[in-house]
C-alpha cells in the first residue's frame, strides 16, 4: 500500500508540473479556526490526500471560495489538488498547534502572483489563465429580485443606518492598504442591516467586485451558511485615501452568541479579498438569542 500511494504521490507531481505548475506551498490549518482559500476561476476539482482523508473537512462557497478545518486533534500533512479553470495547483496541507489568522488566508489567483503568508496573497500556481465574466452585479439583481424587498423603503433606512457615525472600531482587518472594520447592526421586519467601515490607504481606487457575508455557527463548525445580500447602499469605488461606509443588507438569522460573521470583499482589480470575522457577540443584544 505504502508504494501505490507514492507512486500516486509522484504520478500528481508530475501531472502538475506538465500543466505548468513551478512550486509548491504549503495551505496551513489549526485548532479551532477555518483556512479561507479564494481561486480565481470556478472549482472543478478539490481533492485532499487519495480522497477518502477524514482529518480535514472543507465547505465550497460561491464555486470558487474553499473553507478547510481539521476533524482531528493532530492531523496528518497531506496533498491537496485543486483545479480552478485552466489552472491545477498542487500544494500540501499541513496542521499547526498555532497560527497566526493571516497565515489562514490564501488566493490561489489567475493573475501570476504565487506566495502566502498574508490575508490576500496567493499560493500555489503561477499560470494564467483568462478571468471569469464579472457577473457580481447580475448575480445581486437576482437576489433583489428573489426576496421581493421594497427596494425604496429598504434602501431610505439603510442610508440613514450608513450616515450614522460611532466611535472605536474593536473588530477590523487590514489587506493590500485596505482596512475593513465592523461598525454596527440593526434588526427591523426581517431584514438585517450590517454596517462596515472601509479605510483605503493604497494611493488607488479599490472597486468592490463583490461581497460573500456567510454565518458561522459554534454549533456546527463544519458548517458555513451563505447569507445572500439582499441590497447594498453605499460606493463601490473608493478612492485612494478615502473612508466610506457601505451597509449591507440581507434576510434575519438565528444567532447565537458564540457564532461568527463572515465577510469576504474583493478587489475587482486584482481579485485579493479582505476577509473579516465579527463575533456576534459585537451585535446587539436583542438581536442573540439565548
Amino acid at each position: 500500500m505504502k508504494y501505490v500511494l507514492t507512486g500516486v504521490f509522484c504520478f500528481l507531481l508530475s501531472w502538475c508540473n506538465a500543466l505548468g505548475q513551478s512550486q509548491t506551498d504549503s495551505i496551513i490549518t489549526t485548532k479551532g479556526a477555518v483556512t479561507l482559500i479564494t481561486c480565481g476561476s470556478a472549482i472543478t476539482t478539490f481533492q485532499i490526500g487519495d480522497g477518502k482523508n477524514s482529518d480535514y473537512d472543507y465547505r465550497i462557497v460561491d464555486g470558487n471560495v474553499v473553507f478547510i478545518r481539521p476533524t482531528v486533534a493532530n492531523p496528518r500533512a497531506t496533498n491537496l489538488v485543486i483545479r480552478e479553470g485552466n489552472n491545477i495547483h498542487y500544494l500540501i496541507l499541513a496542521f499547526r498547534d498555532k497560527a497566526e489568522l493571516s497565515r489562514l488566508k490564501y488566493n490561489l489567483s489567475a493573475s501570476g502572483s504565487s506566495s502566502a503568508g498574508s490575508s490576500n496573497t496567493s499560493a500555489g500556481s503561477n499560470t494564467t489563465s483568462p478571468q471569469d465574466e464579472d457577473n457580481a452585479t447580475e448575480n445581486e439583481d437576482a437576489a433583489i429580485a428573489a426576496s421581493g424587498i421594497d427596494t425604496v423603503t429598504v434602501g431610505n433606512i439603510a442610508e440613514d443606518f450608513r450616515k450614522q457615525k460611532r466611535g472605536g472600531r474593536q473588530y477590523e482587518t487590514t489587506a493590500d492598504g485596505i482596512t475593513l472594520s465592523f461598525s454596527q447592526a440593526m434588526s427591523l421586519n426581517n431584514l438585517v442591516y450590517y454596517s462596515f467601515h472601509i479605510r483605503n490607504r493604497s494611493g488607488k481606487a479599490y472597486v468592490i467586485r463583490k461581497v460573500t457575508l456567510m454565518h458561522k455557527t459554534k454549533a456546527d463548525t463544519a458548517s458555513l451558511f451563505t447569507m445572500p445580500v439582499l441590497y447594498r447602499k453605499g460606493t463601490s469605488s473608493i478612492a485612494g485615501k478615502a473612508d466610506e461606509n457601505i451597509v449591507f443588507v440581507a434576510a434575519a438569522r438565528d444567532f447565537k452568541k458564540d457564532d461568527e460573521i463572515i465577510l469576504v470583499m474583493y478587489n475587482k482589480a486584482s481579485e485579493n479579498q479582505v476577509v473579516l470575522y465579527t463575533p456576534v457577540s459585537a451585535l446587539p443584544k436583542y438581536m442573540i438569542s439565548k
